[in-house]
């Protein structure tokens, strides 16, 4: 069985989600920005095949390992990927709202008020959500996406460790001998 390095799967999944990731990040400010509803619904939709992608990841990495897989094995991949994904998210982000679109918060603010007054809300519940985005505009200064970084990578490793452990498969007690 040839060698196989225990990095390759990770950091080769690791870019094709990243930029993935950017591409997903890219049509959600560009095509779905215009209501709140629909922003959600497909940052929802864009992080589940993100999560997808980093299971895939650890199946290419049991598949590379015969199909028999520890879970550290496994979840070392799966982690270099979501480092170099997570990194990617705070790079696009920072370039986006710093170069490409800098009023895009205020943008939303604006058309998320007109879309809560065309749903009759609540003086109250306005005045929530439009405070809720002073804190939107803090995360996402540079600052505010580095913390987001780890708190992402957090929340990332937990599936892949949920991820590793569904994939583990021990190699038999006869094959460890040879």
């Amino acid at each position: 069985m040839p060698q196989t390095s225990r990095y390759n799967i990770g950091l080769r999944f690791g870019i094709i989600t990243g930029v993935l990731y950017a591409v997903l990040l890219l049509i959600r400010y560009k095509f779905f920005a215009s209501s709140p509803l629909s922003l959600g619904v497909f940052a929802i939709i864009s992080y589940f095949v993100i999560l997808l992608m980093f299971l895939f990841t650890g199946i290419a990495r049991k598949k590379e390992l015969g199909g028999q897989g520890e879970f550290r094995e496994i979840f070392t991949s799966i982690f270099i990927a979501i480092l170099i994904a997570e990194l990617f998210y705070v790079i696009f982000n920072l370039f986006y709202f710093k170069f490409v679109d800098p009023a895009f918060w205020e943008n939303f603010k604006t058309s998320t008020l007109s879309y809560l007054q065309k749903l009759h809300a609540s003086d109250e519940q306005i005045e929530q959500q439009m405070k809720n985005f002073k804190d939107v505009g803090q995360q996402t200064k540079p600052l505010g996406l580095i913390k987001g970084y780890g708190s992402g990578v957090i929340i990332d490793c937990v599936f892949g460790l949920i991820f590793a452990l569904i994939l583990r498969r021990k190699k038999p007690a006869a094959q460890e001998i040879i």
